[in-house]
């Protein structure tokens, strides 16, 4: 799964960042904690506004 990464995560990537992570890292650790969100279609194009 790709995510663009919100804020710094150690051994893993820097802010705005986009990594691939397996899917279950992503659902159980990266997504509830704040620290990443999914990147889709939709959050690709919000991400170039904001």
């Amino acid at each position: 799964m790709e995510v663009i990464l919100i804020q710094d995560v150690d051994n893993l990537g820097g802010v705005n960042e986009v990594v691939t992570v397996k899917n279950g890292y992503a659902r159980n650790f990266l997504l509830p904690r704040k620290l990443a969100v999914e990147n889709s279609a939709a959050t690709k194009n919000s991400w170039k506004k904001g």
